[in-house]
């Protein structure tokens, strides 16, 4: 197991510019891990983007991104005609076509502009990079 850095964090926070939402990786206090591993966030990042859209979040999207979503979920269905995806609108839609993970990067500026206002900065903030 690799830890994701050097002296690494117990608790970190992915952001993306491609996707709007934060998501949260932190050690179980039961665990014998001193750091937050590589696998770790790639596994959180893929069972993040496979839940469902929420009615909140497809109300917060723009007719633009509405169709985009529509054609992205549909367009997977059409390859995929034997899976047992319900046909649901699922987070990695909100990606289209850059869903290959492309890496974890510091972008304290983006980061700054990102954070809600009021809420405490966490520990150690990485931005997702996706690519096609």
């Amino acid at each position: 197991r690799v830890p994701l850095r050097q002296g690494g964090h117990k608790k970190i926070q992915l952001i993306s510019q491609d996707f709007p939402w934060a998501f949260d990786i932190g050690l179980e206090s039961s665990t014998t891990e001193r750091s937050v591993m590589c696998l770790d966030v790639l596994t959180m990042l893929h069972t993040a983007l496979q839940c469902p859209l929420s009615d909140t979040e497809w109300g917060a999207a723009t007719e633009d991104k509405h169709a985009s979503l529509i054609r992205v979920r549909d367009c997977w269905l059409k390859m995929n005609p034997a899976s047992r995806r319900k046909p649901l609108i699922l987070h990695v839609d909100w990606l289209g076509s850059c869903v290959a993970f492309g890496g974890l990067v510091k972008d304290e500026m983006f980061a700054r502009r990102r954070l809600l206002l009021g809420v405490r900065e966490p520990l150690e903030m990485w931005v997702v990079r996706f690519q096609s």
